[in-house]
């Protein structure tokens, strides 16, 4: 089977948008998001998407402007709208007390879920690769990341769609000899000043030293672990029941005694589960501060809370157990 065929073949073997979708696909000019925009192309015939492609500039190094005009050019090639955006990345990141990584990655994602707002797309194709799982699942693990983390990124995440999560970066390489299109190297993504990088050109490849299939047991592991997430996900369910949780615009409580027999892991994750909806996500947080949590749960104290990063309260009061973006002012 030709390389294209099979790439093909893998992506259509799992969920995909639903016919006559409007797709806003991600382009930095890089070989992965080319490569994800050629693929797409070739389904969007079969199932009549409409792509809409759409680039962020950073404003991070001098080529940016170039790799914007680039796009341009490719979309106007292909006969694809392309929408352009530009985020100081460097301000947002000293603004918002975020390393350049985080920075990025909250400008991309706030600039395209605006695209697709205004092109009414319920899909947005991202070009995460094998490759970034692997490095993922390796930074999560750093972290001290648990099951969730280590589960590494989901093919899909709400209107976020992977479509590449399980295609190695090489094969798009070989994909962009064959189809003979070019791309942009984004010069930033040797610098092992990112954390990223570090993991990408000095851990990874001191590992495969020890093993060489590293790579391919860290991505099957991940998958492993995104089904014991299913699984779990599937008891969380039964524990928010048990506990009589309720969800706030400002507020997530429950009842602390059938909380306080819960497995002590569902009990992290319905702290986890309230402090990501009430600030969007819950990267910040470790097992230092859930331990920190549990900590004022378990305490004999009736009436107590603790100042959590983000903005965020636990607070216990008698029978009840809240995360709250008020500050209590009676405990």
């Amino acid at each position: 089977m030709k390389l294209t065929d099979r790439l093909l073949a893998q992506i259509e073997a799992d969920k995909l948008p639903p016919r006559r979708a409007a797709v806003v696909v991600a382009v930095s000019g890089g070989v992965d998001s080319v490569s994800l925009l050629h693929l797409l192309i070739y389904l969007a015939s079969k199932y009549d998407w409409r792509l809409v492609v759409a680039h962020l500039n950073h404003q991070l190094r001098r080529g940016a402007l170039a790799d914007e005009r680039w796009v341009q050019a490719l979309g106007r090639r292909l006969g694809l709208p392309v929408v352009v955006g530009r985020t100081g990345v460097r301000e947002l990141a000293r603004r918002r007390r975020l390393t350049i990584e985080e920075a990025g990655r909250v400008a991309r994602y706030d600039f395209l879920e605006r695209v697709a707002r205004r092109q009414r797309a319920k899909v947005i194709a991202v070009a995460h690769t094998a490759d970034d799982q692997v490095e993922t699942v390796v930074m999560n693990w750093l972290r001290g990341a648990g099951v969730r983390g280590l589960a590494g990124m989901h093919q899909w995440e709400g209107h976020i769609w992977r479509p590449l999560l399980r295609v190695w970066k090489r094969e798009l390489r070989q994909l962009a000899r064959t189809l003979h299109f070019g791309c942009r190297e984004d010069r930033t993504n040797r610098q092992v000043t990112y954390t990223r990088n570090r993991i990408r050109h000095r851990l990874l490849p001191a590992m495969e030293r020890i093993n060489p299939q590293v790579r391919e047991v860290i991505l099957r592991n991940a998958e492993n672990l995104t089904e014991l997430e299913s699984w779990l996900d599937t008891h969380l369910v039964q524990a928010r029941q048990a506990v009589k949780l309720r969800r706030g615009h400002r507020e997530v409580h429950w009842r602390l005694v059938p909380f306080l027999k819960l497995h002590p892991y569902l009990q992290s994750e319905l702290l986890l589960e309230a402090v990501g909806e009430l600030q969007g996500n819950r990267q910040n947080y470790k097992a230092v501060h859930v331990f920190e949590m549990r900590k004022v749960i378990d305490s004999r104290h009736p009436r107590s809370f603790k100042q959590l990063p983000g903005k965020l309260f636990l607070i216990k009061a008698y029978d009840k157990i809240s995360v709250s973006r008020f500050k209590p002012s009676s405990l």
